[in-house]
């Protein structure tokens, strides 16, 4: 890692430890670089993301663990995308702050962007980090992911409780070659599942607003 990389990290930490919209909480605001920046970096020390790639951030928060991601892999292109708008608004400002060309964002909800031209079955993979359930994950992931794609959800140790929910969600989403990994040397225990898309994304999927939630598959 160059010493603009770290810098440009460093300041990273700094902008969400600052953010007036608690895009962590309190305890957190000191540790943002080695409980959240850190444990984002090491998920490329399991999963290889490609030059050229199409990834996507579902449910980004204050931009992790997307803007980590695109400020060591310039050669991915990172699209990261919130439900609510002022933490959009707030991760543009940041992609701003950080001269990053290989950032955007998207506001909305998942189950709504993922049938839009332009979004639907283009991505090369997608990433997830505390948005909910394993199965609730993949439905709100698949229909953004290409035939091919990877979803990559980045979990804490109690994610053996969801496996199961996961395997029986994957055969009508579509979805093959689930694996669980740990992620070396975070601050935290943390997990990462991985998951392989095959074929077009099913047409009922993803499921109205809500649903997905309220209904898990695999239950």
């Amino acid at each position: 890692m160059t010493a603009e990389v770290e810098e440009r990290l460093e300041r990273l930490a700094q902008l969400i430890a600052g953010s007036p919209h608690n895009l962590v909480g309190p305890r957190d605001r000191d540790v943002v670089r080695p409980r959240h920046i850190d444990e984002a970096l090491a998920i490329a020390r399991v999963f290889t993301f490609r030059s050229g790639q199409r990834w996507l951030d579902l449910g980004t928060g204050g931009g992790l663990p997307g803007l980590a991601l695109a400020l060591t892999h310039p050669e991915v292109e990172w699209v990261l995308l919130d439900a609510t708008r002022k933490k959009v608004e707030e991760v543009d400002r940041f992609i701003v702050e950080l001269g990053l060309q290989n950032a955007a964002t998207r506001w909305g909800r998942a189950e709504d962007l993922a049938r839009r031209d332009g979004e639907r079955g283009v991505y090369d993979g997608v990433v997830s980090r505390a948005v909910g359930s394993l199965p609730v994950v993949m439905e709100l992931a698949r229909g953004f992911l290409r035939e091919g794609g990877y979803l990559v959800a980045i979990k804490g140790p109690a994610v053996a409780e969801e496996m199961r929910a996961a395997r029986a969600a994957a055969k009508p989403l579509h979805f093959q070659a689930i694996t669980s990994r740990p992620v070396p040397d975070p601050e935290r225990s943390t997990v990462l599942v991985t998951m392989r898309a095959h074929g077009a994304p099913p047409a009922r999927f993803p499921r109205r607003v809500g649903e997905p939630a309220a209904t898990p598959l695999g239950g």
